[in-house]
């Protein structure tokens, strides 16, 4: 792996870990045992790299949420279940950090919110094909409504965490049961075929986060 590449990966390690405004470009070069000249080497500042992990962020989501061929089933949501808790887990430093580091950087605030439309257009596509598989019955105007819960859920659930507990630390557990939350959003729209399933997807992702 490259240096630049070891730098990028070593930064979303202690920022997930420490949370990312306790680490400076100084911890990031002792934690990889090379000079802090090395690292300006690659990167001007600390917000250089996070614009890179950025990047790392979105090729992620560009890859993930996408519409699979054929009719759209529970077990079909179940991946979406999973990309969304390694999207939260992968940069929950990012989730949990996400309105002051937009508010700081313009730039990277209209970056996220365009990430954000294109991720919104493919949740409708997902719950559409839902419904025209017989799974959810929903209509279009209760489709946005999800939507933006479903988003909500997301970019803030690692936020509302820390906030439930002295000890700031997310672990594995939390994340899952986001991602139960995600699907008690869309089990109340199943249809009485899909209810069952509904049920076990939901209990299957329970049982993770209680382990």
């Amino acid at each position: 792996m490259k240096t630049k590449e070891r730098i990028i990966q070593a930064s979303i390690e202690l920022f997930n870990e420490f949370g990312e405004r306790a680490i400076t470009t100084n911890h990031i070069a002792a934690h990889l045992g090379i000079s802090p000249g090395n690292l300006y080497y690659h990167f001007r500042n600390k917000e250089d790299i996070i614009h890179s992990v950025f990047e790392e962020y979105i090729s992620h989501m560009e890859t993930a949420f996408k519409p699979t061929e054929g009719p759209m089933t529970v077990g079909k949501l179940a991946d979406y279940c999973d990309e969304a808790f390694s999207s939260i887990w992968r940069f929950r430093f990012f989730y949990s950090s996400l309105p002051g580091i937009l508010l700081r950087d313009h730039t990277l605030q209209q970056r996220y919110l365009n990430v954000q439309e294109a991720v919104s257009g493919r949740a409708g596509v997902v719950l559409k094909a839902l419904r025209d598989n017989g799974v959810i019955i929903i209509d279009d105007h209760a489709i946005e409504d999800l939507i933006q819960l479903i988003k909500l859920v997301v970019a803030f659930w690692i936020s509302f965490q820390m906030c439930q507990s002295n000890d700031v630390k997310v672990e594995v557990p939390a994340v899952y049961d986001g991602v139960v939350k995600l699907i008690a959003l869309v089990k109340p729209y199943a249809s009485e075929e899909a209810r069952e399933e509904f049920e076990r997807l939901q209990q299957n992702y329970r049982a993770r986060s209680e382990l």
